[in-house]
């Protein structure tokens, strides 16, 4: 599941940070009704900021990196490190 949806919000957080989209929210809203994301979990961002965490995501998905260095998939977000660095959620 992890190799499938952080990487899913990693693109997330690039989306933020290149300012395509203003909130998280937003992409949250895309994926509970364009994408049949379970409402319940209050779609992916929030789900990675409130249930996983983000210093987890981060984590995983550096450790995915490493293990699949063709792929960019993996490669972490600059918004997602700044985040965990700082201590501050993406909310």
């Amino acid at each position: 599941i992890e190799r499938v949806l952080f990487p899913l919000v990693n693109e997330g957080f690039k989306i933020l940070d290149e300012g395509i989209a203003r909130s998280p929210s937003d992409i949250d809203v895309i994926y509970l009704y364009g994408y049949g994301w379970p409402a319940w979990r209050g779609g992916p961002m929030y789900w990675a900021d409130n249930e996983v965490g983000l210093a987890y995501l981060l984590g995983r998905l550096e450790e995915m990196n490493e293990k699949f260095p063709g792929s960019t998939y993996y490669v972490p977000s600059t918004l997602l490190r700044r985040c965990v660095t700082l201590g501050i959620t993406v909310e």
